[in-house]
């Protein structure tokens, strides 16, 4: 076992250690549509309702049994005043059998019971895939928003660098107070101590990237500097409801659920019915008795056939199918309470996400307001302060500013995308196709990792 286990370890191991490849949003879900264990096991768990359809159906087919028979037999008797009676002899047959169930009102319910219990394994399995999509393209931005993020800090954390070397070079010739060091040293700390916090952001989402794909992933697309993200009209927010209403998958399988409820209570209310059903038998018996002498009438060969109907008419259980058929009332009821709260949920979550949509929407349009801002107002302190007009405080406090309204900026663009992924989980049309949409704002990753912290168009 010990060396099962090291065997295990070393593979796992080594697909662990294959170096990460590069991969559009698109290739990173089909990877891990074709790949992530749970998606897989969902699948599994489609085929072997399948099955029970077939297990179902088997009730209507004719049984038929067939047995085959020998026995030895010897006895013997030790008489008194007259002879011994002994005997030995091998009887031997055979048999078949038939039976059909000509009605069977439990076995009908049963069978369209099994076909409603696959198209719940059906819509369980499509709700996994859309949120096996969710989840791999959330996890995709994330690391693209941790990138943007991850730039705009290490830009800040040079000129914090730089602005302490300038620092000491001006205490050490004696042009500024020593007390103005610290506070850059304290900006420095606090951005270098950011800076390790989103390295290690960067290698969790790469884990979490991986154990959904089961492949090392690296993304190898970025969001455009300028893309356009509109805000969702009411009208379309109307429509949108109305088809998570129809189509989102929580919502059905309540639907099917509640459904499936009310076959279970026709299948307890038919034990009350009666059933009827057919048999037919065919039976072979061979006797040979070696002593006839003693007993003539042992030996012999028998054939039985017979022919039967029977009309099952249950009376009593002890009150089981009673308390059954009850008890499926019961839990009709709680059905349709929870398909009545799923529909609650699924409303509130569409609203909520719709208003995410659209404040995200407006926050980059006014964040973009407030980068422009705080750029010109971070060049004129910077300025100011090189003629002796402004304190370090101001300048420090005005390029904080600046640098946490561009990572501001940069997360709510791709908090937007992430937002817009789930919403078309809710409404239930989320595919490969609506990442395919996405990518038409989005351009290679190593073009955008170049472009300035600042984007052109905000700098004006």
């Amino acid at each position: 076992m010990w060396h099962f286990k090291s065997l295990i370890s070393v593979i796992c191991g080594l697909i662990y250690s294959f170096p990460a490849a590069s991969s559009t949003v698109l290739e990173a879900v089909q990877v891990g549509l074709n790949n992530n264990v749970s998606l897989i096991a969902s699948r599994k768990g489609v085929e072997e309702s399948a099955y029970n359809i077939d297990v179902s159906r088997s009730n209507f087919l004719p049984k038929i049994s067939a047995d085959v028979k020998t026995t030895w037999n010897s006895s013997s008797t030790r008489l008194s005043g007259i002879s011994d009676n002994e005997s030995a002899y091998n009887d031997h047959g055979y048999g078949i059998s038939l039976s059909q169930t000509l009605f069977n009102l439990s076995d009908i319910y049963a069978y369209g019971t099994s076909k409603l219990d696959l198209s719940i394994e059906e819509v369980k399995n499509e709700a996994k895939t859309q949120e096996i999509i969710e989840q791999i393209t959330a996890q995709y931005f994330e690391y693209l928003k941790n990138g943007a993020k991850t730039r705009a800090t290490k830009a800040e954390l040079e000129s914090s660098m730089s602005r302490l070397t300038q620092m000491n070079r001006n205490v050490s010739l004696g042009n500024v107070a020593a007390s103005e060091l610290y506070e850059v040293v304290a900006q420095k700390e606090g951005i270098a101590n950011r800076l390790r916090s989103l390295h290690k952001d960067k290698e969790v989402i790469l884990n979490r990237l991986s154990l959904l794909t089961q492949y090392p992933l690296i993304p190898s697309q970025d969001l455009k500097s300028q893309v356009l993200l509109t805000e969702i009209p009411f009208d379309k927010q109307t429509d949108l409801l109305g088809q998570a209403m129809k189509f989102n998958n929580d919502i059905i399988l309540s639907q099917k659920t509640l459904e499936r409820s009310f076959r279970t209570l026709k299948e307890t209310g038919s034990n009350f019915t009666p059933n009827l059903s057919a048999n037919a038998s065919y039976r072979h018996e061979d006797t040979n008795n070696f002593d006839l002498s003693s007993n003539p009438n042992a030996t012999g060969i028998s054939d039985d056939r017979s022919l039967g109907l029977v009309l099952t008419v249950p009376i009593t259980t002890g009150g089981s199918d009673y308390y059954a058929y009850q008890k499926n009332k019961k839990t009709i009821e709680r059905n349709d309470l929870l398909l009545t709260d799923s529909q609650n949920t699924v409303k509130n979550d569409v609203e909520t996400s719709i208003l995410n949509i659209n404040d995200f929407s407006q926050s980059v349009f006014t964040y973009e307001t407030i980068i422009k801002a705080n750029y010109s107002s971070y060049k004129g302190i910077k300025r100011a302060h090189s003629l002796g007009t402004r304190t370090i405080t101001d300048l420090l406090s005005a390029e904080s500013k600046l640098f946490n309204s561009i990572r501001d900026y940069e997360s709510a663009k791709y908090d937007y995308v992430i937002e817009s992924i789930k919403l078309d989980r809710l409404v239930g049309n989320l595919s490969p196709l609506s990442v395919e949409k996405i990518m038409l704002m989005m351009d290679n990753e190593s073009t955008i990792r170049h472009q300035d912290i600042i984007p052109e168009h905000l700098k004006n």
